[in-house]
């Protein structure tokens, strides 16, 4: 069963690298982090689980079932399964944690 019913963004006040893997790191099991260049495009896909992303540095911006807003530190994605999205790293580039659920 999915975490998620459809894709949400929050936006909150900015964190640090440990904070943001901290806040999503599970009892047992691991994130990723990942960096993204200056500009960076993800082109539209899809995942076969949940997923979190908690934006640390820089900003990226996110493209999915009509969304299109631009997350910075603070931010969070939230994507249910199979849900198909793309997303633009920003002028600086961005830093994020991605969390599979």
């Amino acid at each position: 069963m999915a975490l998620f019913t459809a894709p949400r963004i929050e936006h909150g006040p900015s964190v640090t690298l440990e904070d943001a893997v901290m806040q999503l790191l599970p009892e047992t099991g691991s994130v990723e982090v990942q960096r993204d260049t200056p500009r960076r495009e993800h082109p539209t896909h899809t995942h076969p689980t949940d997923e979190i992303l908690f934006i640390v540095k820089g900003s990226i911006t996110f493209f999915a079932e009509g969304i299109e807003e631009t997350c910075h530190s603070g931010g969070r994605l939230y994507l249910p399964k199979s849900t198909p999205h793309s997303s633009i790293a920003g002028d600086e580039g961005c830093l994020y944690i991605i969390a599979l659920r």
